[in-house]
């Protein structure tokens, strides 16, 4: 398991979530997460080609919601033990 805060730890957010990224297991600390933070979870940054895409999508999200994807700028609301799936692609 990863022992990444990503910074949080000690802001006020006292409920530690375990979430999965392509199968490796995250620390995350605040109550909603961001495509990009997801996306640098999975790959360590961000690309800055414009031909690379990610795609997110994620499964054992809250009730109203509970697998879906994410799509750039989307925040939702992280549940323990969610699963997120990054791929990455470059548009030739």
């Amino acid at each position: 398991m990863s022992k990444e805060n990503n910074g949080n730890q000690g802001q006020g957010h006292d409920k530690e979530y375990v979430i999965s990224v392509n199968t490796r297991e995250h620390k995350w600390f605040e109550k909603e997460i961001s495509f990009d933070q997801v996306v640098i979870l999975a790959y360590g940054a961000i690309s800055n080609d414009p031909k690379v895409i990610y795609t997110v999508t994620y499964k054992r999200g809250h009730g109203d919601k509970p697998e879906g994807s994410m799509v750039k700028g989307e925040v939702i609301k992280v549940k323990n033990e969610m699963r997120f799936n990054v791929s990455e692609s470059n548009q030739s």
